[in-house]
């Protein structure tokens, strides 16, 4: 189940908090390598199921109780163990200043923009919340908004505190501005995660109610990248995933991302990567990846 157009924001600290949407699904054997625009970040929790993730060059074993967060920029995908595929809790969120007043350094909402990834262990309170919130959504009782955003608020803090138990991050690589439309983003982002094999330029201007130059703008300015850019790079990080997770042979991953045959596919790959598919494959699992 996946509710957007929610319509739904709090504030902390003067900084306002956009909720663009909340599900819970099982999640796809592979979703694809994939990044958020500036100023979005993404809450996970995992409470079934097994899988990897793979940010910021490295891997992270996921089992039930996992915990993490993908910000502006983070590059990462998610692979489930085929017997036993993940369900998740996912929140995806847009930051904005509500004023110019500086915060403290250690402020909550400091805390969390300096983590743009982070990964750990959410405990049963976690889960409760999480739980709550999709419970909210499917009853939508009397005062359902006001127990949403206290539910985000306290999903919030025990974040930023699990934040300061533990190694800080990277610097916060956030930007300073933010585009009203938020759903464009998320639906552009999910455009090529799930339909990078058949996406065109026509079919995502329709979807965000733009023209196809408009469109193209809207990329170069947010992705710096053309719409070929973006689509190549999402059937180019779906084949790497593929070739390292599965034993499909080349002539199959080029059918699944779209490409009119085996041959054009590996010649694109190697442009992309300087190296052919079957190497590619070779070389990631002599690594152990």
């Amino acid at each position: 189940m996946k509710y957007r157009d929610l319509n739904l924001s709090f504030t902390i600290e003067n900084v306002e908090f956009t909720v663009i949407s909340i599900c819970l699904e099982k999640l796809p054997l592979l979703m694809p390598m994939h990044s958020h625009s500036k100023h979005s970040y993404e809450i996970h929790y995992i409470p079934y199921g097994y899988g990897t993730l793979r940010a910021e060059g490295n891997i992270y074993p996921i089992a039930p109780g996992t915990l993490f967060v993908t910000g502006p920029g983070v590059e990462h995908e998610q692979i489930s163990v085929p017997e036993t595929p993940m369900t998740e809790y996912c929140i995806y969120l847009k930051l904005r200043s509500a004023d110019k007043r500086k915060r403290t350094e250690r402020s909550l909402t400091e805390v969390f923009a300096a983590h743009p990834f982070w990964f750990g262990q959410g405990d049963t309170s976690i889960r409760e919340c999480m739980s709550l919130l999709i419970r909210e959504l499917e009853n939508r009782q009397t005062g359902y908004e006001l127990m949403l955003q206290s539910l985000l608020q306290q999903i919030i803090v025990m974040l930023v505190r699990g934040y300061t138990d533990s190694l800080p991050a990277e610097a916060d690589r956030s930007g300073k501005s933010l585009n009203p439309a938020v759903l464009t983003y998320l639906t552009i982002e999910e455009a090529f995660l799930y339909h990078y094999h058949d996406i065109t330029l026509e079919s995502l201007a329709c979807q965000i109610g733009l023209s196809t130059r408009q469109t193209e703008r809207l990329l170069q300015i947010h992705y710096h990248k053309t719409f070929m850019e973006k689509k190549t790079e999402a059937r180019m990080s779906a084949a790497c995933s593929l070739l390292r997770g599965t034993n499909a042979s080349v002539s199959s991953v080029a059918e699944t991302l779209g490409y009119s045959s085996a041959e054009h596919f590996s010649t694109a790959f190697r442009n992309y990567h300087h190296m052919t598919p079957s190497v590619f494959r070779k070389r990631s699992r002599e690594a152990g990846f």
